[in-house]
């Protein structure tokens, strides 16, 4: 951390420091005896470190977005952020990267978790079914966890390497969606869920193929490489 510049180091503490404080509200409002917020902060864990390469080597993508967006609809917002900051320190400990692009990950994905929450808790609120509205707030919120996400390392790939953002790709439309997808699938997975857990458990099937299709933009990004 010692070689980035002052507004990169800036930027990565600022990040950081939000995250962990949303994270101090969330243990502190959390229902801790929900046993459930443990078994899919393990899923979310594995799905963390199973990561795959993203459009350059200094991003990827998960599979266990599936799993935090199933929490946030299921759990909700408090338990998606226990969910995500266990899963990064599994992943943490398991690749053992800098702390500071750790933390930044933690701080990254835990802010975007929040602003796709209040989101969806603001247009959702007061309906109890979905209904066109809540289905339409439901899709918004995958699409602002996704922006805000991609903004955030967009910003700290450009801070800190000079990267623009069609240089790092962060906004390619296949990384987006991408992304958007696996989220989608989770929070789909959560709806099924409330009405049948084995319905949940089939809609889960192509996470699969989700997993395999993840590998494009790397793949991309190798074969302009030989050209």
């Amino acid at each position: 951390m010692k070689n980035l510049s002052v507004t990169t180091k800036t930027y990565i503490l600022g990040i950081t420091l939000i995250g962990l404080g949303l994270f101090v509200w969330a243990t502190i409002e959390m229902n801790w005896t929900n046993l459930g917020v443990y078994v899919l902060a393990a899923l979310g864990a594995v799905g963390q470190t199973l990561k795959v390469e993203g459009p350059n080597e200094r991003t990827n993508y998960s599979v266990a977005w599936f799993v935090y967006g199933f929490t946030l609809i299921v759990l909700g917002l408090e338990a998606a952020i226990f969910v995500i900051v266990i899963a990064h320190l599994v992943e943490w400990i398991w690749h053992k990267y800098p702390w500071y692009i750790q933390s930044f990950n933690i701080g990254n994905h835990v802010i975007a978790v929040v602003l796709a929450g209040l989101l969806f808790g603001a247009i959702g609120q007061g309906r109890q079914s979905f209904d066109v509205v809540r289905t339409v707030g439901l899709a918004a919120a995958n699409a602002v966890f996704v922006f805000a996400n991609h903004l955030f390392v967009g910003l700290v790939v450009k801070l800190a390497r000079g990267q623009s953002f069609a240089e790092s790709g962060v906004f390619e439309f296949v990384t987006l969606s991408l992304d958007f997808s696996v989220l989608s699938l989770g929070t789909a997975a959560a709806l099924a869920w409330a009405n049948n857990p084995f319905v949940a458990l089939l809609t889960s099937l192509p996470l699969i193929l989700f997993y395999q299709a993840l590998h494009l933009p790397a793949l991309k990004r190798r074969m302009k490489e030989l050209k």
